[in-house]
């Protein structure tokens, strides 16, 4: 086992990397945050809902020194590694068999099976911040230790592809950005994210709806055809729509990203009903009004419990 790490402006590491031995990736239910209220006079309570609350990553190991003199070097290094202010994604990585070593000859080195490297599991990432104050109990050259790392801003996993990703290369398992268990169709259909026309359909594959408020949700309109009062981008499974309050050239280029409109890189929210388009686990039925046509174009993560 072991975790890749992605911290930003550094390149991406493993734990390996480093003679740190992962010994388990502990991954817990997201917990719940209920809310009742109490009314006099009536049994029980009153359900307000709930929300997500912030999931714990476990990770126990053991630090590997090659000699007394280097263990407090390495551990040195762990701290370096895994501490920063800045929250960073893990992703995990798992063998698919048992260590192994291939036959070799006789004057050949001892040498891996391939197979049983470490893959990434899942395509999916966390992005977390090391919550515990950890130290190391050495027997000899070997430390063992255990970091709890906390999500920060969302607790959900997320893809570590985008669906433009998709949109250009296809699914490629080769590719390291996508797996088993992650909703993934191969169906022509689900491939495509950037449309032209009047009416189409999005395939979200993620366990969980997005919302450009909370999560990561681009769109962009462009080549609009024949838009003189206004032009209306509607999800019709939800009912949520991005709406102009005027026409829209074919030159004219419309980014949505979170709360951020624009048009050709102005600002340009108050020329719309400052509504947003969010999407729904699954399809998602789209049409257009106020133009024959327009080219969209959906780039977002997938959200997974």
């Amino acid at each position: 086992m072991d975790v890749k790490v992605i911290r930003k402006n550094r390149e991406p590491f493993t734990l390996e990397d480093y003679g740190v031995l992962v010994k388990d990736f502990i991954v817990p239910s997201i917990p719940l945050n209920s809310v009742y209220g109490e009314v006099d006079g009536r049994h029980g309570t009153v359900d307000y809902g709930a929300t997500y609350g912030t999931r714990t990553i476990t990770v126990p190991f053991v630090l590997q020194a090659h000699d007394l003199m280097d263990f407090p070097l390495l551990r040195d290094v762990l701290f370096n590694l895994v501490l920063d202010t800045d929250s960073f994604y893990i992703q995990e990585k798992r063998r698919a068999k048992k260590l192994a070593y291939e036959f070799v000859d006789t004057n050949e080195p001892a040498r891996m099976d391939p197979e049983t490297a470490n893959r990434l599991v899942g395509g999916k990432q966390y992005l977390v911040r090391l919550q515990n104050s950890f130290d190391l109990d050495q027997i000899e050259l070997d430390g063992e230790g255990e970091l709890v790392f906390e999500t920060t801003d969302l607790p959900f996993a997320e893809s570590i592809g985008t669906a433009q990703d998709i949109q250009r290369d296809g699914i490629d398992a080769d590719s390291e950005l996508w797996g088993f268990g992650m909703g993934l169709e191969a169906v022509d259909e689900t491939l495509t994210y950037t449309h032209e026309g009047s009416s189409f359909r999005i395939y979200n594959a993620g366990s969980l709806p997005v919302h450009p408020f909370e999560q990561e949700l681009k769109i962009s309109i462009r080549d609009v055809q024949n838009s003189t009062d206004y032009l209306e981008l509607k999800n019709e499974t939800n009912g949520s729509a991005f709406k102009a309050t005027e026409g829209v050239t074919g030159s004219q280029t419309i980014d949505v990203e979170g709360a951020s409109v624009t048009s050709d890189s102005l600002q340009y929210l108050r020329n719309t009903t400052k509504q947003f388009i969010s999407l729904e686990p699954g399809w998602n039925e789209f049409t257009i009004s106020g133009a024959d046509s327009a080219r969209v174009s959906f780039d977002f993560p997938f959200y997974y419990l």
